[in-house]
Parts: structure tokens; sequence; C-alpha cells
């Protein structure tokens, strides 16, 4: 056996104040209960929410098993902490990197008959790893010759607790909604100096098990955990009424092996899932968002738009029917000030990858007190109806403008005409990305203490006429190649329309811009 974790340090961190160390798993553990780790250098952007969930799932099973409510900060009790997880396993094989295949090794479970099923040679975690990438062009492929142990790890842990469905024999994750789905992931993360974003996560869900009934789907007390600790011959699943509600899952049969000094993977197929599907994924993930839809619960699916604006003040405010996870919670341990909103997700298509998307929404105080007191009614209101002017502001001033330029000023606008939507639609997205990028620090402005929010909303909408989207018009008639004859006919019609536009009683910009004149563009 090579590779324990519980007693070797391989798992590279930089400290707070700057140094880099090695650490076992149980130093590792020990150093965020401390809050003393800034970073894991090793860590690829993709797999940060995999290495977190695997260290607050791993470390909430184990205080659970020990009837205990807060993490220690010392080193020796989380190792018997983490061996009493597998009791049957003295020589620690289930915390082993590699071990024979007939033991459980570290998110490996136990190969029946051997590695001779297990065909695929793998030489570079990067190539275990979950990516999906069409041509070798920004990311690399199979780079990572010279890898260490942690980086064996990091895509191990990424692998089996996020992958997807990859062809026959590759099923992915319980987690999730659907193979071709991903596990979101929406959270808190505490003020900077206060908690690790681990500690506020372990001992928050250690709380909830003290208090909340245990789902009847799993099982009652004593449900498996560490999911690789069974062997599996590829032809059986799971029931999640074997599990624990934190379970630790493994998706893929995979066993890592030693050759000629270094590390490499042996993988293979399945013939089915290593757990039953439960109906939406709805698993009970701690960080992942639901959404009913046909009065069907499953897990968010977060597309290649991301974390949009819209999307979050759906999610947020818990809008057309979706929900938030408990640890997207504000905690009465939480501090005041600093908290942050930070969403995750790598969206996958099929055969390939849509983008990570990773988006931090700061809290402010006045925000915090209302997501603790659970009184948000007045912000998911402003958030909507801000939501709602953004969209007037682009589709009934903005786009008529552009269009009537591309279409060199007609009488009536043709909406439907392909080619100047065509030419509109960059500088459309470009007037939604200037919306996303100050949105909530917009909206959190109008709750602040002692201002008029109506004038703190005028202004924003001032902002997005005036600052984005009439810039976006002059833009597109500089660069404009036009007829000769219809040029300042295709302007004046452009500029017509848009400032008609503000103006127009049956939106919601109306009361906003009714004494606007056209010289406040200057």
């Amino acid at each position: 056996m090579d590779c324990n974790a519980l007693t070797d340090a391989a798992i590279r961190v930089r400290t707070q104040d700057g140094a880099l160390r090695a650490m076992s798993l149980p130093g590792t553990l020990t150093a965020l209960a401390r809050n003393e780790i800034a970073s894991f250098p090793a860590l690829r952007p993709h797999q940060r929410h995999a290495w977190h969930a695997f260290l607050v799932q791993l470390a909430t099973l184990a205080l659970i098993r020990a009837g205990r409510d807060a993490m220690p900060e010392d080193e020796a009790p989380w190792r018997d902490l983490l061996r009493a997880l597998t009791p049957d396993h003295p020589d620690d094989a289930p915390w082993c990197l590699v071990a024979p295949p007939d033991r459980p090794a570290l998110l490996q479970p136990p190969i029946p008959g051997g590695l001779k099923d297990l065909k695929s040679v793998v030489p570079t975690p990067d190539a275990l790893d979950m990516l999906v990438t069409s041509k070798n062009h920004d990311l690399k492929s199979e780079v990572m010759m010279a890898a260490e142990p942690d980086d064996w790890l990091f895509a191990l842990v990424t692998l089996q607790t996020t992958e997807g469905f990859l062809g026959a024999g590759n099923y992915g994750i319980s987690r999730m909604n659907g193979g071709f789905a991903n596990r979101p992931a929406l959270s808190i993360e505490p003020k900077p100096g206060t908690v690790s974003p681990v500690r506020r996560d372990v001992e928050a869900l250690v709380a909830r098990r003290r208090t909340d009934a245990v789902s009847s789907v799993y099982a009652a007390e004593g449900g498996l955990g560490l999911v690789w600790l069974r062997p599996w011959d590829g032809a059986t699943s799971l029931r999640p009424d074997e599990l624990d509600p934190l379970y630790i899952e493994v998706c893929r049969r995979v066993r890592l092996v030693e050759e000629g000094g270094r590390i490499a993977a042996r993988a293979g197929g399945s013939k089915v899932p290593r757990i039953v599907p439960i109906p939406g994924g709805v698993t009970g993930d701690p960080w992942a968002p639901t959404v009913t839809e046909k009065d069907e619960v499953k897990v968010l699916t977060v597309d290649a738009g991301g974390f949009h604006y819209r999307r979050m003040v759906r999610l947020l405010f818990q809008k057309d029917g979706h929900a938030l996870p408990v640890l997207a919670r504000t905690l009465s341990t939480d501090a005041e000030e600093g908290l942050v909103i930070l969403a995750r997700a790598l969206t996958r298509g099929q055969g390939k990858t849509e983008g990570l998307h990773e988006r931090r929404v700061p809290v402010t105080r006045t925000v915090h007190g209302k997501m603790r007191t659970r009184v948000t009614d007045d912000l998911a209101l402003a958030a909507t109806e801000r939501v709602a002017l953004a969209g007037e502001i682009q589709n009934r001033v903005l786009k008529p403008a552009l269009l009537a330029l591309f279409e060199n000023g007609p009488d009536q606008v043709d909406y439907q005409d392909k080619g100047a939507n065509a030419r509109a639609r960059d500088l459309l997205a470009r007037f939604d990305r200037a919306v996303d990028a100050t949105f909530f620090d917009d909206l959190w402005a109008e709750f602040e203490p002692d201002i008029d929010p109506g004038a703190v909303r005028k202004e924003w909408a001032h902002r997005l006429v005036t600052k984005v989207a009439w810039p976006l018009v002059a833009e597109a008639d500089a660069g404009l190649s036009k007829a000769v004859g219809r040029r300042w006919r295709a302007l004046t019609r452009a500029e017509t329309l848009f400032w008609t536009g503000t103006r127009n009683p049956k939106t919601g910009l109306f009361p906003f811009f009714a004494e606007t004149k056209r010289d406040d563009a200057a």
C-alpha cells in the first residue's frame, strides 16, 4: 500500500502567512479548524467545490459517528475520528491511494476478481479528471506527467463526486438531475479571518443532524457513509436506504496502481450506476439548490449562461419554484459583515464542457440582517422590479434603436430581420453584462440606512440608459457601413426610437424618464 492519507504529509497547502507546507488529511482538517489554510496550490479551479464538499462531508460524518459537535484543533483526534469510520480496516487501506485491488482504497471500491476488467490505462491525473475538451487548445490534456499524490487525490475526488454520464458503462453521480446535468453549489462563505468555510459548513451540518429527522429515503442510523468501502462488481447498485444522508459516493470503477515507481490509474465500465438513481437527483445535497417544475422537484441544472443576475435573483429569493440549499442560508454564528454568497457549477454538455461558472455576491450588513431574520420580501420585490426594468431598457429602448440603425432607418422596424438581429446580438449582450456586473451592489444600495430608495432606483435606471445603452448606439453608428443617402435618417430614427422608448407610458420606465431630454445622454 502507498500514500496513506492519515499519516503521510502529501497534501500541499499554502498557509495564511504565505508558507507552503505539506500535510496529512488529519493535519489538513486540523489546520482548517484553526483557519490556518489560505489555499491548496495543486487544486485546479473546477475542483474547488468537489474538494470542499469532500472535506465537509468527511469531517461531518466523523463527528456525527463520534457524537461530537465541534471540529477538534489537534491532529491526533482527527486521525482517530477518521479511523473510526473504517473500523474493519486496521491497516488503513481505505485511506491509501494505492492498495491491493481486492481491498478498498481512498475513493476506490474493491474490485472483485482484480484488475482484469479495468482495461483503460490512465497515465495522468488530468486524464482521469472530469473535464471534456473537444480540442487541445486552451486547456491542455495529459500534461501532468510529474504528478504528486495530491494531484491524484484531487482528480479522484472530482471524478467520483461530480462526474456525469459519459457513454455506455460510464455512469455519473446520483447528486444531480440526469447524466448531462451538473452538481451546482450555492452557499454562504464567512468573513475572512473569522472561521474557515469548511468549519462553518461542518458544524452547521452536525447541528442540523442533532435537530432534524433523517429523511426516510436514507438509513435511519448507521448508514454507509464512505461508499468506496463496499466491493463493486459493476453489476449491482446500492439502494439509498443503505446510505447515510451525507454519503460520499464513487461513480466509477477506478484503481490507482504503481507502475515503474509512478502512480497511474486503471479504469473500467459498469453495467449499472453505483447508486440507484433518486428522482430529480434530490439527495439532500446541502449545497444543491432545487427547482420545482410541473410538481416535480429536481436539482437545478446550470446551463452555459451560468449564474446570471436573473438566475441569481430566482435562487436567492426562491422565485419560480427555486429553493435554497441549507448551507446557503445564514447562520446565527455568521458574522454580521463580510459574508459572500458563493455560487459554483461546471456545466457539461453532450461530449463537451460548457464552462466553469463561479460567482461571488458580497452581502452588506443591512442585507445580512434581512436574510438572518428571513425578512426579504422587500428585497425580492426590488430585485424583481430591477430585473424587469433592465429588460425594458434592453428590449424596448436599446434593441429598437440598434435595429433602426442596421436596417438603414425604415419607417417601421422589422423585428424579424435576421441580419439586423444578428448584428445587434453582441451589443445587447454587452448591455446585459454591464447590468450583471454591478446588479447586486446596485440593489443593496437601495436598502442602506438614511437614503431615498426611489432616488437610488432612478439614478440606476438613468445610468443604464445614458451611460451604458446610449453609448452602445453611438458605437454602433460610428462603426456602421451605411447607405450614404440614408446615413442621417438611420441615426435620427434610432435616436427617436431610443428616447421614445424611455418615455413609453406602457412600461415601467415612464416614471423615471417622463421628463428626460435627449441631451441627458451627453
